[in-house]
């Protein structure tokens, strides 16, 4: 019998990141919500805390896994992740594109960041 109370921190960092990967592109925006990925991964490692998960996201951001930018331009303050590879970006600002057929206001400014992301990460400057 195995124990699973004791989730590794390389297993929470991966359900993390791998969470974020499948859960952004296609017909969801490029990035996503930071809430939802904390209960969604707290959710498969029942018996550890959510701070356990938080960490795992700011290991990801720090080692370039995971971009997380906080939007405040609305009444409320929104924080969401996203894959922090150029390329890959790149590929889910497409595939939403190609795969949505509304984009919604969230959707929107998801991509808004998501192409600013992107530039940064290439070094180009809208000048």
């Amino acid at each position: 019998m195995s124990d699973q109370t004791d989730a590794s921190s390389k297993e929470i960092y991966d359900s993390v990141v791998g969470y974020v990967e499948h859960n952004t592109g296609g017909s969801q925006p490029p990035l996503i919500h930071e809430a939802p990925v904390v209960a969604s991964v707290s959710w498969s490692y029942p018996d550890e805390h959510p701070s356990r998960v938080r960490s795992a996201i700011s290991a990801a951001t720090s080692r370039g896994d995971l971009v997380r930018v906080t939007d405040d331009s609305g009444e409320h303050e929104r924080t969401y992740l996203g894959i922090d590879d150029p390329d890959d970006l790149e590929r889910k600002i497409r595939e939403y594109h190609e795969r949505s057929s509304r984009t919604t206001r969230n959707g929107a400014l998801c991509l808004n960041i998501a192409n600013r992301r992107v530039d940064d990460l290439r070094g180009e400057d809208d000048d």
